[in-house]
């Protein structure tokens, strides 16, 4: 494609005043008004910029629309703009309503304003460098010129933060910069922390852009965990929250609010049994947050599906600002408005979450959610349990279709175990944030979520080895490994596993020598007992 300046940003305004699609990629791309350059003859300053700068203004402020005619018209009569202005503006918006584009061309339209736009970059180098080459200052002609060209390396990527390729026998430099950038300005490269250190010290924070869903059975904790990490967000992080509930009614998410907000026991409020005091207490708490970042709760069960939340975030955005963080309780209860006749639910299902995943990427926040596991999944623990083996989890436990674990960064199943008060937490799939499985307290009174230190997570685990069936207690050696990861433990399969002659690798299971000094009394299985006959 070749065109000049003028016609690329006409292109580019009528694309992204007609399609949805292409004005999420000009902001996935960071296009500004600094790509907008071209300037009339006799005009002092460039339309195009302008009228890019208004539709994007609008974006925002009405929470996702693109612009028309009518309200740049309407614009332009509320600001009293004069007739030689608003005709040149009328003249340019023709131009861009009646430009035949295809949306399959705006990807290049958009790599060469970009181009053009480190073009003009390098010139500016050029530019500036000249006067310090005359004077023979080498070294400052040098940075200037490095620094120019880390920005025009940045402006051609596909990802503003990120470079789209490189070739390691020369990225020395690209290292040193992004290092630097991370030990300098650390707060650039995290997220919004769910409050549980044995995870946020390995995602560094929930990042714009991802889902994240919790995996357990029916009543197993799901709900709470949501609830805990979108509270710590909102007032440790100081995070807005949109807190989607498609099962339960206001009374009973700002009842469950209240008790972990205050540690006052759920039943307590539910039964109308709270003191002069405590209601004080309630009441002056509750008032002290105004002003500050909010935590809407909405719970429209009648029409679970990405479509409102679309609209509800777009509705936020004109009135309180954009969410930092959406919760969704739960994937679940989801569905889709055009749903395929004879759609069965977990087909649904799976259409919601990819709704959630491009709501994810176009407000560029992050998704918590859940999900139940499967009946297979929760027969499956059973059988461990009967056969004295710890559970693990893998990427088949989700309930619905496999879109969930294709779309979704972290997936954490939690085992609960109600009797004794806590829940174990396994990575599913945690891509480079992988932790070993580790338990937290749950408090029934407060339905809150509580870490325990390294000596009660060692107890608890014995606990459930022993609540499991497994009454050895295996206690996992440091690793030694020099990359300082934890290699994963899979049992060994037998003749009888269908597993065995599948095509899939596990990860080679590291050797643990057996220590001779231990004389802690071993369990042994009843058929090691017994020579087969």
């Amino acid at each position: 494609m070749k065109q000049d300046q003028r016609t690329l940003e006409i292109m580019c305004l009528s694309s992204i005043t007609k399609n949805v699609r292409c004005m999420d990629k000009a902001l996935t791309g960071h296009l500004t008004k600094d790509h907008f350059v071209h300037i009339e003859p006799n005009d002092k300053y460039s339309y195009t910029s302008k009228l890019f700068e208004f539709v994007m203004n609008y974006w925002q402020k009405s929470g996702g629309s693109l612009l028309t005619g009518f309200v740049l018209e309407s614009s332009m009569n509320e600001g009293k703009t004069s007739e030689n202005i608003r005709r040149k503006y009328i003249t340019l918006w023709d131009e861009v309503e009646n430009f035949d584009f295809d949306e399959n061309d705006f990807h290049e339209v958009l790599f060469l304003l970009k181009k053009n736009n480190g073009l003009r970059t390098l010139t500016t180098a050029f530019e500036e460098t000249s006067d310090l080459l005359a004077n023979g200052d080498l070294k400052s002609t040098v940075d200037t010129i490095q620094k120019k060209l880390d920005e025009i390396q940045l402006e051609l990527s596909d990802n503003f933060t990120d470079k789209q390729n490189f070739d390691v026998s020369n990225s020395a430099e690209y290292f040193k910069l992004e290092y630097e950038k991370r030990l300098t300005q650390p707060e650039l490269f995290k997220g919004i922390e769910c409050g549980i250190s044995n995870i946020d010290s390995k995602t560094f924070g929930w990042m714009p852009g991802q889902i994240i869903v919790f995996l357990a059975p029916s009543s197993g904790g799901k709900s709470v965990m949501l609830l805990n990490s979108a509270l710590h967000a909102n007032k440790v992080c100081k995070k807005k929250v949109l807190y989607l509930s498609f099962e339960m009614n206001s009374w009973l998410c700002l009842l469950r609010h209240v008790s972990l907000s205050f540690e006052i026991p759920y039943d307590q409020i539910k039964g109308t049994d709270l003191s002069p005091d405590e209601m004080k207490a309630i009441h002056d708490g509750l008032k002290s947050q105004e002003g500050g970042p909010y935590f809407e709760y909405d719970v429209n069960m009648e029409d679970p599906t990405p479509e409102y939340i679309d609209q509800k975030i777009r509705e936020l955005i004109a009135t309180k600002g954009k969410p930092d963080l959406l919760v969704v309780d739960y994937i679940g209860n989801m569905t889709v408005r055009k749903a395929a006749n004879g759609a069965k639910d977990w087909e649904n299902q799976s259409q919601a979450v990819k709704g959630l995943f491009l709501l994810a990427k176009r407000y560029n926040i992050p998704v918590l959610t859940a999900q139940q596991i499967n009946r297979e999944t929760i027969r499956d623990t059973r059988k461990s349990k009967d056969d004295k083996k710890f559970m693990s989890y893998d990427q088949a436990a989700a309930s619905g279709g496999q879109n969930l674990m294709h779309l979704c960064t972290y997936a954490i199943a939690m085992e609960p175990n109600r009797e004794h008060g806590y829940c174990v937490l396994h990575p599913v799939k945690m891509r480079d944030a992988w932790f070993n499985p580790f338990p937290v307290r749950m408090n029934r009174e407060y339905n809150k979520v509580t870490e325990l230190d390294e000596e009660e997570q060692q107890q608890i685990l014995a606990l459930h080895g022993v609540a499991t069936g497994n009454t050895t207690v295996k206690e996992v050696p440091s690793s030694s490994r020099p990359d300082g990861k934890t290699p994963i433990k899979r049992p060994p399969g037998s003749a009888f596993d269908d597993k065995v002659f599948d095509t899939e690798v596990d990860e080679e299971e590291e050797f643990t020598p057996v220590n001779l000094d231990d004389d802690r009394e071993l369990s042994v299985p009843e058929w090691m007992l017994y020579e087969s006959h």
